[in-house]
């Protein structure tokens, strides 16, 4: 019998299941919850005369630590607030929570003023009695000291496995699936290659560094070409960027790239996971699926981003974007003495004294990009009067309607075999294979036109958001109340790459200046 005196009735109590990191591994969530609903069972027959309704029953599936990550604890504490409810039934107190201390605290306050008891098959809390209420806190606690061993436990098993070179993620990355193999007695998780995908793999990093496409257009061939994206109806440039940074691709495995950050704003404590640059990295026990070089390459590549610290403020709006003609970086360079500019900034190569081209100013460089910039608009301009959006309209009907007569083929084929095998069908076969033969037929021909029709689709530039673009990054530089982030972010969204190159070089008011050795010339060179 219960050690409280109070007769609960099985109406006004509420059953909380869920399962532990201290149940049987082996078993299943559902299989938990069974055997606990089985124990809690049979303590409501014996001390309440019978089972507690369905309807009061919450079974936990989600595995969340704190009570936020776990929707039915959340309904059981909204459904207390009723004056109907009487107690909650669990196998142990630490089933509700093992949860920081906020979490018990709130846990402890919402049973104590809601007159909720609490009912184990040991013990039955009533938190209006203080040495009930110790007792539950105690428990409580001990659950968060429990659960912060078990993490520390796991994440060094965790960590000693992914030294090893297992592959320990719940999602595999694309191009590969999930397999184990066996290291003496010991089954160790890892990876395998998939083919068709590891190929898709292989095609991205060769379009990106050998033929020097984007990831917006590399996403744009894979949909064009009927490839199926590892999430959603098509690929997007993210996508193609998380491959081309993966470095399972290349065999090896790793460790703390999305360690979980918590912060406060306005009070409130937001958890994040963001991408890490100092994760460990181990050799993986899978085979790699592109070479070191050709990765290398792609990284490379793109490590045209400038590299300014969270402390550092960007001083140069054209940061990640000029390279000089010997494919070095440029450097912004300002020249001061005791605190005073004792001249404008100027661009220039850091291999300078082995590749020989001329730096030019900051000025001079700003004018010829706006120039560059205004001959696009123009150009987009007149492009977009030429525009071939009524072109790609037409042929999208042409898609609908070659769609819509697909489907009624089909579902006009459906027919004609529901008809034919119906019990009380008077249908001679010979006629069905006739009009069979015809659906067929007419349903071959609409699929080739559709194919044909996807094939010849246009593709519909986009000249105004273009226009806006350009016009938006050509203010910007021209406004000095606009930071340098700002502008290196417009600019990156219309230029990919400035290359640099002069031999000698000029002032802004065309007079000529001369280097050592007498070599002028008049003008350098930018290609964007």
């Amino acid at each position: 019998m219960s050690d409280y005196s109070y007769q609960f009735k099985k109406e006004e109590v509420l059953v909380y299941l869920r399962k532990s990191r201290s149940d049987d591994v082996t078993m299943t969530v559902e299989e938990v919850l069974a055997k606990h609903e089985s124990i809690l069972g049979e303590w409501a027959v014996r001390n309440m005369g019978g089972a507690v309704p369905e309807a009061n029953i919450y079974r936990e599936v989600a595995s969340g630590e704190t009570i936020k990550d776990r929707p039915e604890i959340q309904k059981l504490l909204k459904a207390i607030e009723s004056p109907a409810v009487s107690a909650v039934l669990v196998v142990e107190v630490q089933r509700l929570s093992r949860g920081d201390l906020e979490d018990c605290g709130r846990l402890i306050k919402l049973f104590w003023h809601t007159d909720t008891m609490i009912i184990t098959p040991q013990k039955t809390y009533d938190l209006n009695n203080d040495y009930d209420r110790d007792m539950f806190e105690r428990e409580l606690k001990r659950g968060n000291e429990f659960l912060e061993y078990q993490k520390k436990i796991m994440n060094r098993g965790r960590l000693l496995s992914v030294s090893q070179g297992n592959y320990i993620g719940s999602v595999p990355p694309y191009g590969y699936e999930k397999t184990t193999i066996r290291d003496g007695k010991r089954k160790c998780p890892t990876l395998k290659i998939k083919e068709d995908e590891a190929n898709i793999v292989r095609i991205i990093f060769d379009m990106y560094v050998n033929n020097n496409m984007g990831y917006k257009k590399i996403a744009e061939y894979l949909d064009k070409n009927g490839v199926t994206p590892p999430k959603g109806e098509r690929w997007s440039p993210a996508a193609i960027k998380d491959i081309l940074v993966n470095i399972h691709y290349i065999g090896k495995v790793r460790w703390n790239r999305r360690k979980t950050e918590i912060h406060v704003e306005d009070s409130q404590f937001i958890s994040s996971r963001p991408r890490h640059d100092d994760y460990l990295i181990y050799d993986g026990r899978h085979e790699p699926i592109v070479s070191e070089k050709l990765f290398n390459a792609a990284a490379e590549k793109q490590g045209r981003n400038p590299r300014a610290k969270n402390s550092t403020q960007i001083r140069n709006p054209f940061a990640g974007l000029v390279y000089c003609q010997c494919g070095r970086a440029m450097t912004y360079r300002t020249y001061t003495k005791d605190g005073i500019i004792r001249s404008a900034p100027r661009l220039l190569c850091d291999n300078q004294s082995y590749c020989n081209t001329v730096s030019c100013t900051y000025p001079e460089f700003e004018i010829l990009v706006c120039e560059v910039l205004k001959k696009s608009v123009e150009d987009f301009k007149i492009a977009l009067a030429e525009n071939n959006a009524d072109e790609c309209e037409m042929h999208k009907q042409l898609i609908n309607s070659l769609k819509i007569k697909l489907e009624k083929v089909k579902a006009k084929e459906l027919l004609q075999w529901e008809k034919y095998t119906a019990p009380d069908s008077f249908m001679p076969e010979h006629i069905f294979r006739k009009l069979n033969e015809q659906v067929t037929r007419e349903k071959a021909e609409l699929k080739k036109a559709l194919a044909n029709a996807y094939a010849s689709a246009p593709t519909p530039e986009d000249y105004q958001e273009k226009i806006d673009r350009f016009t938006n990054a050509l203010a910007a530089l021209k406004d000095d109340s606009i930071s340098c982030k700002e502008k290196n972010t417009l600019l990156k969204s219309c230029i990919n790459r400035i290359t640099y190159d002069r031999d000698k070089f000029y002032m802004p008011d065309g007079s000529v200046h001369k280097r050592k050795g007498g070599r002028i010339n008049l003008e350098f060179d930018l290609r964007i």
